[in-house]
């Protein structure tokens, strides 16, 4: 039996969007996976937006501190 798969809900939205706010960086210019996957990912998708991929982890703390440094890193290509 596979395990089930961890869905954000807005709870965790709520905590993602207190990191991003703070940079600033548009909700917007986010595209944001519903399914929690791996280590978790940022990426810049073709379409100019900025992918986050939550961690599929109960301790969202040390991705979401390392957020605002991967997003720096991001846009300076």
């Amino acid at each position: 039996m596979m395990p089930a798969m961890r869905v954000i809900n807005q709870d965790v939205m709520n905590r993602l969007f207190e990191v991003t706010d703070e940079i600033p960086l548009d909700r917007e210019a986010l595209q944001v996976p519903l399914v929690m996957e791996g280590e978790g990912k940022v990426a810049r998708l073709k379409n100019g937006r900025i992918e986050i991929t939550l961690p599929d982890t109960d301790d969202l703390g040390p991705f979401l501190a390392s957020l605002p440094n991967r997003l720096r890193e991001l846009e300076a290509g």
